[in-house]
Formats: C-alpha cells, structure tokens, sequence
C-alpha cells in the first residue's frame, strides 16, 4: 500500500476520532462512578471488535 497525502490524513483523522470516542466513553464511566481500573485490565478488556488478522481473514 502507498501511502499518500490524503490516505496519511484519512488515516491520522479515523485514529483521532477513535481516541476522541475512548475519551468520551472513559469520562462517561467515571461520571457515572465507575472505579479506576489497572492498565493491565483496560488492555485486556478491549471494548472494540477484533481486527481480522491478513490471511486468516480472506
């Protein structure tokens, strides 16, 4: 894959708005008096769909 200009930016605003959603879903969770959690358990407790892995998925 090439990456141009406009695939970079594409890129670099999907990424941006997937943290801006995270940010917003973390201070929901506080707000409504979820406790803090380990880091550990934020990375194993993802939240978001499983990304296909290249041949596996074709």
């Amino acid at each position: 894959m090439e990456w141009t200009p406009e695939a970079i930016k594409a890129e670099i605003d999907y990424r941006q708005a997937a943290l801006r959603d995270d940010a917003r879903r973390v201070r929901e969770y506080y707000r409504n008096g979820g406790k803090p959690r380990s880091w550990w358990h934020r990375m194993t407790h993802r939240h978001e769909p499983e990304v296909p892995n290249g041949q596996q998925a074709a």
